[in-house]
């Protein structure tokens, strides 16, 4: 059957069920991992097997030259796809409304690490706060960046470059040693809502897209995924937790798994949560 083109009425409550999505679950990050003891030790258990796991690796100093590049990459990046957008449609709103987004994202998490969140001494070797990643912030607000400003077209070729970019950053800063699980799903979740914010405003003033295909595939992999990231938390607290520095090697690996798996989760919810915002509110094909 033909299909025909409806006005385009953007579902406005979308764009506040994903920032209210994003709040929920960073909220839940930092009280269950961050506060909470049995959640601490998870995170923190998850943390210490890698961090001794991958220096007995050589890909250690490759993978920590690509994390000492990556503020440099991103920005490159970002530049590049920026200056072309500007080029081509010769508009600086989209691309402005993109940089400020980047900005809060990073200031919002330099903030947040450093002058407002703390992280309680359980005694499990930890020191200070590093919830949020920054280096994970940097990665997910470009690669949202370019999503948020390419035109409809190259979506579904920008937006699964952009999300494998930004998670093998977040795995690396954690196989790495440089941050924990929980520390990564919070750069990713800040990032999506102020990139979600900058989505919404675009919207309003001057919509990204027109008419593009309704696809399923997206809302079963974000359920998929926030029921993986639900069973990482009811795991983290059942399993068991030892002295953290007398960990069995089994218990070991599979908490090193479920590190990854929450990783791998929290990026797919945070880049699934932004598309929603991007591509659904403008969906206007109708059989």
């Amino acid at each position: 059957m033909p299909r025909h083109s409806a006005p385009a009425r953007p579902h406005h409550l979308r764009w506040w069920l994903a920032l209210l999505l994003l709040v929920a679950f960073f909220c839940v990050e930092y009280f269950f991992f961050v506060h909470l003891r049995a959640g601490q030790w998870a995170d923190q258990a998850g943390f210490v097997a890698w961090s001794q796991w991958w220096p007995r690796t050589e890909l250690l100093d490759p993978v920590r030259q690509f994390l000492d590049l990556l503020p440099v990459i991103c920005g490159a990046i970002a530049a590049v796809f920026l200056l072309y957008r500007v080029i081509r449609d010769r508009r600086f709103l989209r691309a402005t409304v993109a940089i400020l987004a980047c900005a809060a994202a990073l200031a919002s998490t330099q903030l947040l690490k450093h002058g407002v969140l703390i992280r309680p001494d359980f005694n499990f070797g930890t020191t200070g706060n590093s919830f949020p990643s920054g280096h994970t912030t940097a990665a997910a607000a470009a690669m949202g960046l370019m999503f948020v400003i390419s035109p409809p077209k190259l979506r579904p070729v920008v937006q699964p470059i952009a999300w494998l970019f930004a998670t093998v950053t977040g795995v690396a800063t954690l196989v790495c040693g440089w941050h924990r699980p929980s520390d990564i799903a919070a750069g990713f979740l800040v990032a999506a809502f102020w990139m979600v914010l900058a989505s919404a405003v675009l919207q309003r003033i001057q919509p990204l897209s027109h008419e593009v295909p309704k696809t399923s595939w997206s809302r079963g992999v974000g359920t998929a995924s926030i029921v993986v990231w639900a069973v990482v938390v009811v795991l983290s607290f059942i399993f068991p937790h030892p002295h953290i520095q007398k960990i069995p090697d089994s218990l070991q690996l599979a908490y090193a798994v479920l590190g990854i798996v929450h990783v791998i989760a929290a990026s797919l919810i945070s880049s699934l949560a932004l598309r929603s915002v991007v591509i659904g509110p403008m969906r206007t094909f109708q059989k």
